[in-house]
């Protein structure tokens, strides 16, 4: 053989090869994504929680129901209503949040306040363009609507940070946030 058929070999191959763990990558990843669903919901039931797709009318609700629009929405709960205005995208927000997984002895963290900020994460409303974003919590803090809103919120992988997914597993957390908007 000529150099020019082992190249030609060579690259077959690889992008055999590549494509066959590409494959099993993604079939991996979406059994992942099915043991992530089948967590979420044994931590629903394990809990007593009904998930409902409508909406209270009046944002009140009880203690034992979280709302879930669509299979691919989070899991929202308001805890506490908020004041002021409605918030808008590009607003400034100063969260603050209690992160804990779905375990039965679940691993938390606490970032509810500091020895300096009551509220001690700065964000962006509805700017996905950080490296620490969560489509989550802009879902969550659109239903929460304005400052000192509480809510419990469970975040399928997906919807997360971008560590809480990596190709070897998914990680859904459950969330207790609350939110001030700063002024302009």
């Amino acid at each position: 053989m000529n150099i020019k058929t082992n190249i030609i070999s060579l690259l077959v191959t690889a992008t055999v090869l590549l494509c066959c763990l590409s494959c099993q990558r993604s079939s991996n990843y979406s059994k992942q994504l099915e043991l992530e669903q089948a967590d979420i919901e044994a931590y629903l039931l394990r809990n007593g929680f009904e998930v409902v797709s409508e909406y209270p009318i009046d944002s009140v609700f009880p203690e034992n129901v979280y709302y879930r629009a669509t299979e691919d929405d989070i899991y929202f709960r308001l805890i506490q209503k908020g004041e002021g205005d409605t918030i808008k995208t590009g607003d400034k927000l100063q969260v603050r949040y209690i992160q804990s997984t779905l375990d039965e002895i679940p691993v938390v963290e606490h970032y509810w306040t500091t020895m300096d900020l009551e509220y001690p994460i700065g964000i962006e409303y509805n700017d996905n363009s950080y490296t620490n974003s969560c489509e989550g919590w802009n879902d969550a803090f659109g239903m929460m609507q304005r400052s000192k809103a509480v809510a419990e919120i469970i975040v399928p992988s997906y919807k997360g940070f971008d560590w809480a997914t990596t190709e070897l597993s998914v990680t859904p957390y459950h969330y207790i946030i609350t939110f001030l908007v700063l002024p302009k």
